[in-house]
């Protein structure tokens, strides 16, 4: 029985580790734009940021079909390619709901985000209002404006 509870713990542990890795997106279409962050230190509250961002444009995109938990990008078929747009807006029309890695070339660097395309006959999203922000911090994720009446 003095065995149980550490076991329980370490249980516990992998669980709680396996849940806060990163998850994919829940997006109903694969369009929006593509920003560099600038996170600025405010000077009287160094913890506090506040952010400039940029629309980057001619940055070359790609859509890789992917499965459950599958890394990015080696031995996953490419399902289409753009570049992003004067305002850096993309769009993909991906024939299947499922899962995707879009990879963003940019600055001499790889960028990837895990989405999880779910479409809807009657979407409600706007693809200016959402898109891959690059952070200064060299990591990619995807961001969403929320407009609360």
């Amino acid at each position: 029985m003095r065995w149980a509870f550490p076991l329980l713990g370490v249980i516990l542990v992998a669980q709680a580790a396996h849940s806060q890795g990163k998850k994919p997106w829940d997006v109903d279409q694969l369009c929006g734009r593509v920003e560099y962050v600038k996170r600025i230190p405010e000077k009287k509250h160094p913890d506090n940021y506040s952010e400039k961002r940029k629309s980057l444009r001619n940055v070359p995109l790609e859509l890789y079909a992917s499965g459950e938990n599958q890394p990015c990008c080696d031995g996953l078929k490419n399902v289409g390619s753009t570049t992003t747009g004067r305002n850096g807006q993309f769009e993909f029309k991906p024939e299947m709901a499922g899962r995707y890695w879009l990879m963003a070339k940019w600055n001499e660097k790889v960028y990837k985000v895990d989405v999880d395309f779910k479409p809807e006959k009657r979407s409600s999203t706007i693809c200016s209002q959402q898109g891959i922000q690059i952070g200064d911090d060299g990591d990619a994720s995807w961001w969403v404006t929320v407009t609360v009446d």
